[in-house]
């Protein structure tokens, strides 16, 4: 039952973030690289931030 219950709540996870995607909720992929990029260093920068309407650069991916 553990793992239909951990399921369920991935599932409702990829819809929530899909729904915020197609809202236009959206972090930038170069934002999220250098963020990544900047683990473990002295500089370590803050998580980017979820933009309203931000359009999507060089993305492959297609919501509709």
């Amino acid at each position: 039952m553990e793992l239909i219950r951990q399921n369920r709540q991935k599932w409702q996870q990829t819809l929530d973030a899909l729904d915020s995607a197609t809202q236009g909720k959206v972090v930038d992929a170069s934002e999220v690289h250098k963020w990544l990029n900047s683990w473990g260093t002295d500089n370590e920068l803050e998580a980017p931030i979820v933009k309203k309407n931000a359009v999507l650069k060089n993305s492959h991916t297609k919501i509709s």
